[in-house]
């Protein structure tokens, strides 16, 4: 069950202004009012704070958290900035950024956590179990109803690659039918009825939207439970998170909510057919529907309470930076959770719902680690099932280093927001923002992060 966190189970938004690093002088004294209080968790934790400083005073952050482990451990967790450009309440360490297709990823660890395990129900009578999700299983005979219209062919694999066919599916109605965009179960009731635009398997176009819709309907028709059961099931309660990481609001989060803005002329920058956009931004290749009229119409409706409580698997989530940092943090050890952290280095997580059986050794995978990463990236026993040399494996971007070697796995969302894991490193960040970017400075932030750790910087954020 999904819990139900407010703001009576949290301290006030009232404290915690000030800022612990005395010594920081850049911007003078309201700069003590702007990093949100919390410990200072090695030298990089340090040295970041002094880059967001100088990168607020250039007025390039509204609001912010960073996060980030390396061997299991936190090393950065810093907040600052305010909530929204009208809400000027200080970000802390728990509140909840709209993280756009950041979601993808925590959707895909979805899908490979069925097929890592497969699903077992309970019946009265005996253990069954319903299905073994195979990630080359055909699609229609996971979920009977999709198999209409040409999609009989269309495998799971073909959806985590981007490679079903499917992906102007349903595109119309972020502008057309805002209530239809928040009805989840008729979205899947209407994506098992579409027909693919080109052959499965053959041609790697970026499914923004329809692959939440797909993913979510072969996850609950897989395990026979809804889709926030699983979520919560391989996800929230294994990992700790419980009330920092939501597809979909329930509420009484509200007061916790990041408020996201852009100027003007950054919105226009954000079109597809932007010049920059077309040499810098854009790698992933977009389907026709992804115009600039519907990234318009998403930022706007992306703050309403009605779309932030829908769920939108593809691009609804609404997570804190350290529980998507400790997401990848687990995928880099092949779903080893993080050990539990002081509570000095997350300073309001026991204002959350905990899970009292956690244990340190808790892994969410069975598979060893090596495979499991294989199945993220499409590598070794999953080769065959991407498209090679696309850009994505299975579910999750590759990310790549600038000498074109795989480093590991993430998502970035619309407008800055990031999370990915190097996997031979045993490194994991994510990076939330509330003022929509071409991704520039949250950039910036994971190369000054890489540099000062001597680690890679991914070809993604090395412009």
């Amino acid at each position: 069950m999904r819990p139900n966190v407010g703001p009576t189970h949290r301290p006030s938004y009232q404290s915690g202004w000030c800022m612990r690093l005395s010594n920081m002088n850049n911007g003078g004294a309201s700069n003590t009012r702007w990093l949100y209080d919390s410990p200072v968790n090695s030298d990089v934790d340090a040295k970041l704070r002094r880059f967001l400083v100088e990168s607020k005073n250039a007025d390039r952050i509204l609001g912010i958290q960073v996060c980030a482990y390396k061997d299991g451990h936190v090393i950065i967790d810093t907040a600052a900035g305010v909530l929204g450009k009208d809400d000027l309440r200080p970000v802390q360490s728990d509140s909840l950024f709209p993280v756009f297709s950041v979601t993808k990823g925590v959707t895909a660890g979805m899908v490979h956590w069925l097929a890592d395990k497969g699903y077992i129900i309970l019946f009265s009578w005996k253990l069954e179990v319903s299905w073994k999700l195979k990630l080359d299983d055909i699609v229609a005979n996971i979920w009977p109803e999709f198999g209409t219209n040409g999609k009989d062919q269309i495998k799971v694999n073909h959806v985590l690659n981007h490679t079903s066919g499917l992906h102007n599916a349903l595109a119309g109605i972020c502008e057309e039918d805002h209530m239809l965009l928040c009805d989840y179960d008729e979205c899947l009731k209407r994506i098992a009825m579409v027909a693919p635009e080109a052959e499965p398997g053959c041609e790697q176009l970026y499914h923004y939207l329809s692959y939440g819709w797909l993913c979510g309907g072969i996850i609950e028709h897989a395990s026979k439970k809804k889709f926030q059961d699983i979520l919560d099931e391989a996800i929230v309660r294994p990992l700790n998170v419980e009330g920092e990481l939501y597809l979909g609001i329930p509420p009484g989060v509200e007061s916790r909510l990041a408020t996201l803005t852009i100027d003007a002329d950054d919105l226009v920058m954000l079109d597809p057919e932007h010049e920059i956009n077309k040499t810098i931004l854009y790698k992933i290749p977009l389907p026709s529907s992804y115009t600039f009229i519907m990234i318009s119409s998403i930022i706007l409706l992306s703050n309403t309470l009605n779309v932030r409580g829908a769920i939108l698997p593809a691009s609804n989530g609404h997570f804190s930076a350290r529980a998507v940092a400790r997401y990848y943090a687990a995928l880099v050890d092949g779903g080893v959770v993080p050990p539990r952290c002081p509570s000095s280095s997350i300073p309001s997580l026991e204002s959350h719902p905990t899970s009292d059986e956690l244990e340190v050794d808790t892994k969410i995978f069975t598979n060893p680690k090596g495979k499991i990463h294989d199945a993220f990236l499409g590598g070794g026993d999953y080769k065959d099932l991407i498209v090679p040399n696309g850009e994505f494996g299975l579910g999750f971007l590759r990310f790549n280093g600038t000498n074109g070697s795989v480093i590991g796995v993430g998502h970035p969302g619309l407008g800055g927001s990031t999370g990915y894991c190097d996997i031979n490193n045993r490194f994991a960040i994510a990076v939330t923002v509330n003022k929509l970017s071409l991704g520039g400075l949250n950039g910036e932030i994971i190369k000054f992060v890489c540099s000062e750790l001597d680690l890679p910087v991914p070809r993604l954020y090395d412009q």
